[in-house]
């Protein structure tokens, strides 16, 4: 299925007729949940469901902490539970060397 005219603003750096709203589903959650505006994040909530934009928002590393925390706070998630609000994994457990 084709996006909406009023999202390409949104998809600058890929082929706008190319997406597909069910192929690339993750990648469009994604893309219009960090940037999407009023309308675009009301078509997103009528065209995809709670799961579905749950596994984005809980699995995203390209999600901002911003916006990890808005979307935390809607659903009622814990921040631990959110891929975007944890430390990278280069920097997990580790502690400053002793001088």
């Amino acid at each position: 299925m084709p996006l909406p005219a009023f999202l390409k603003k949104f998809f600058w750096d890929v082929s706008f007729a190319a997406l597909d709203a069910r192929t690339n589903a993750y990648f469009i959650l994604e893309r219009l949940l960090e940037y999407g505006d009023t309308r675009a994040i009301g078509w997103v909530m009528q065209q995809y469901s709670d799961d579905e934009r749950l596994e984005v928002i809980k699995t995203s590393p390209r999600l901002s902490a911003k916006t990890g925390h808005f979307w935390r706070c809607y659903y009622h998630l814990k921040e631990e539970d959110l891929r975007c609000l944890q430390p990278p994994s280069h920097r997990r457990g580790t502690e400053h060397w002793n001088y």
